[in-house]
């Protein structure tokens, strides 16, 4: 369910990216507006002092550049070429293992930053990072599925995150 969650949010930001083409500060607005919102749910829920936000957040922004980068890749691999009908059933296979290593691979820089944050982080708030990254993207989906953009309340409103209580 977790890869499907981050399927569904990549597609989606690939299905903004394509339709804003001619739109490009609309969509880098947005997410500039999803970056800041993503500081702000993980410092808040991560209930992260000074000290470790200022540890954290380059080495989180270092695994998330890395996972981005790794991500294209994949998507690459699946764009490139991709018409079932014109491979034989030889390079279906070979893209298939090339699509399940860089999921392997997605799996281990994971496990290797994952790793470096228990050494600046609390061992409840690395495992608690996991979570709170689900809940991040089904917050963003749910803004989505509600016709808002990152940054925006449900009045629409450029007011940021809601607590439950409004």
């Amino acid at each position: 369910m977790k890869i499907q969650g981050w399927i569904i949010v990549c597609l989606l930001l690939i299905t903004g990216t394509v339709y804003g083409q001619n739109d490009q500060p609309r969509f880098q607005d947005a997410m500039a507006k999803m970056k800041a919102e993503r500081v702000s749910f993980l410092t808040e829920k991560l209930q992260l002092t000074v000290d470790e936000a200022e540890k954290f957040w380059p080495l989180y922004n270092e695994y998330l550049s890395k996972r981005e980068e790794m991500m294209w890749g994949k998507r690459e691999k699946m764009h490139r070429n991709f018409d079932p009908s014109q491979l034989t059933d030889e390079e279906m296979g070979k893209m298939l293992n090339e699509i399940l290593d860089q999921e392997v691979k997605l799996a281990q820089l994971k496990k290797d930053y994952f790793d470096k944050l228990k050494t600046i982080l609390p061992i409840r708030k690395v495992l608690t990072l996991h979570r709170v990254e689900q809940e991040f993207m089904n917050h963003m989906l749910n803004k989505l599925r509600e016709g808002r953009g990152p940054g925006e309340s449900r009045g629409g409103d450029k007011g940021g995150i809601k607590s439950p209580q409004e």
